[in-house]
């Protein structure tokens, strides 16, 4: 993946830093895969923002354990996922990524946390809910065929 792709975190690093440095009160949020975890650039921002304790950014992982050419873990392994954010001064939150509650009730507990970054890791199922495509990292990419998008 061209690193142009994967670099969401360090903007979103960078625009929290330019509100605590201007005393703004804006919280940042950015949406990330666990394939741009498998970026150097990605652990690089994240260590910064711990170390900058980086309070007003929550950055939100789509925990999937696919990406375009198969499964993270075969590909490039990163559990453990939590430990390794917690080990960067980073909150961590884990949720059902298909719960709109759990995502609430986490977006609510990052903004009462006040002395570094919250990673809120959901955990999903791609394809969820669809037989032929759950959990098939072949679907990543893959337009629908003649009548798949009925089924």
């Amino acid at each position: 993946m061209p690193d142009y792709l994967c670099s969401g975190i360090s903007q979103a690093i960078g625009i929290a830093l330019a509100g605590k440095l201007d005393f703004k009160k804006y919280r940042v949020y950015c949406m990330t895969s666990d394939g741009e975890h498998e970026e150097g650039n990605t652990w690089e921002a994240l260590m910064f923002a711990g170390k900058n304790k980086l309070s007003n950014l929550t950055v939100i992982i789509d925990r999937n354990n696919i990406q375009i050419d198969g499964y993270t873990e075969n590909i490039m392994p990163l559990e453990p996922l939590r430990d390794k954010y917690e080990a960067f001064n980073w909150h961590v939150i884990e949720i059902d990524g298909h719960n709109i509650e759990h995502i609430a009730d986490a977006v609510a507990e990052a903004k009462a946390i006040y002395e570094k970054p919250t990673a809120i890791i959901a955990h999903t199922i791609p394809g969820k809910g669809v037989s032929f495509m759950e959990n098939d990292y072949l679907w990543h990419s893959k337009p629908f065929g003649d009548g798949e998008a009925q089924q």
